[in-house]
């Protein structure tokens, strides 16, 4: 069994893509062996102690972290804001995870489908294709709660994937059989909760999904570029495995 932790970048829907932010959509999975979610936990909190003292009970908010305000306001310091990535880095590199992402642009399915697919659905369905089948098939994936009702429909997607091996009929499974032997148990927590899986999973959400978005050679903010690289490099592919580990639709 193992953990799975995700976060997104955009909304969930099409509503408002005439802003750049919401054009796009990127789900984020950071995918954990429970005996090393210990370090998480640990590297996380070490972390919020030794920058914000007795103000570190908190859950780290990337897109936050990025405008320098409220209790970032000390990152305006250019020294002080390289430390702290600097250190924020150092303590992702020291995490044991593997990482599958899935990006949808949402202008291209508007343009290309009648029936387009829910952007959160179509994600859940595309990373679960790119889980290691080579190795254990059940997971408990942690997703941030929303509305009951949202919940309850994200739910119904995975008993979908367990019952007929895919999330929703708007997209072609790539492996319908091992997609029905996943055993995937969803569980929903608040941001108050300071999951510190869904912190990481917040990071690289907006990081992929900024990066992406722009491109990733465009001039992005050195900050977020910098994750994405690093995970990239060490993160993305899994071992022994032909597939790339980021989905895309488009």
């Amino acid at each position: 069994m193992k953990y799975i932790f995700s976060d997104e970048y955009g909304t969930p829907s099409y509503k408002g893509i005439d802003r750049d932010e919401n054009k796009v959509f990127f789900l984020s999975a950071v995918i954990v062996d429970p005996d090393d979610y210990s370090e998480f936990i640990l590297g996380l909190t070490d972390f919020k102690v030794r920058w914000f003292k007795h103000k570190a009970e908190f859950c780290l908010h990337f897109k936050e972290i990025s405008k320098r305000e409220r209790i970032y306001k000390f990152l305006n310091d250019p020294s002080k804001e390289e430390e702290f990535h600097n250190d924020l880095l150092k303590v992702i590199g020291s995490l044991r995870f593997r990482f599958v992402g899935a990006f949808i642009d949402k202008t291209h399915i508007l343009r290309k489908y009648l029936y387009p697919v829910h952007p959160y659905i179509g994600s859940i369905q595309m990373i679960s294709e790119r889980l290691p089948f080579d190795e254990d098939y059940e997971y408990i994936w942690i997703l941030e709660s929303r509305k009951k009702s949202e919940d309850k429909f994200y739910t119904q997607s995975f008993e979908n994937l367990r019952d007929f091996g895919l999330a929703t009929t708007r997209l072609k499974p790539r492996n319908q059989e091992q997609l029905k032997k996943l055993r995937i148990a969803p569980l929903f927590r608040e941001k108050r909760d300071r999951i510190a899986g869904l912190e990481i999973a917040d990071i690289l959400a907006y990081c992929f999904g900024n990066s992406l978005r722009k491109g990733a050679d465009s001039d992005l903010w050195k900050y977020s570029k910098r994750i994405f690289k690093f995970v990239c490099n060490r993160r993305l592919k899994f071992h022994g495995s032909k597939w790339k580990s980021l989905g895309s639709l488009s």
